[in-house]
């Protein structure tokens, strides 16, 4: 079975890279909004392209493995967690070019972030977040994993109070109903950015330990 760890360490080496792009393509998209820069937003929405065929290759690969080795044990989790993980990368590209296809709509309703100290904290949080997550796959740390969990209260907690402070009377007079919506949308895209985040750390978890935490708190309950 060497050549089944061979080309497993391959497809997590590939993982990785993809990971690295992925955050980038967050960076790129939150550094084209504070500039004001619409050309660099659709840029980041064009690059997805690229994470879109790399994750349909590291599919293809996962089956044509479970398919030739039949693997079992830590194998099988790690094609399984793999399989996972890049789906959740695949998205939070396409979230991250969405930021970018509307940073066009930012620029022409006259949007300014920086009137909202809340969106800094949201940006902030999240490519944080983003951040342990890719070096947490990379390491599969455990303990780092449940740090990007616990994080994604914070990235919730700011969510929550940047769409409150849209949603006033004052926010109101930025660009009227569709400017309010634009920039929900964009926090909103972060927000889910940090639920995906949350799925690959648990994925890890699962990797390391064979252990699902995913809704555990409902199956505890239904042990009482």
């Amino acid at each position: 079975m060497a050549e089944l760890q061979e080309r497993l360490e391959k497809l997590l080496l590939r993982l990785d890279l993809m990971g690295m792009r992925v955050e980038q393509a967050l960076a790129d998209a939150l550094r084209a909004i504070k500039d004001g820069d619409a050309k660099a937003g659709l840029e980041v929405d064009q690059r997805d392209s690229l994470i879109d065929r790399e994750e349909v290759e590291i599919e293809q690969e996962c089956i044509r493995l479970l398919a030739l080795y039949q693997p079992a044990a830590i194998d099988l989790r790690t094609i399984c967690t793999i399989i996972k993980v890049n789906s959740d990368l695949e998205r939070i590209a396409d979230l991250a070019a969405s930021i970018g296809r509307r940073i066009k709509h930012v620029v022409e309703d006259g949007i300014d972030f920086d009137l909202y100290n809340s969106f800094d904290l949201l940006t902030e949080s999240t490519t944080d977040t983003l951040g342990r997550t890719v070096r947490t796959l990379r390491a599969s740390d455990t303990a780092g994993s449940k740090g990007v969990i616990d994080s994604d209260d914070l990235i919730d907690d700011a969510y929550r109070s940047f769409v409150r402070s849209v949603l006033d009377s004052e926010g109101k007079k930025t660009g009227g109903v569709e400017a309010a919506m634009t920039m929900i949308n964009v926090a909103k895209a972060m927000e889910r950015i940090g639920d995906l985040c949350t799925n690959v750390a648990e994925d890890i978890i699962f990797l390391r330990t064979g252990d699902i935490i995913r809704h555990a708190d409902a199956f505890d309950e239904q042990t009482m």
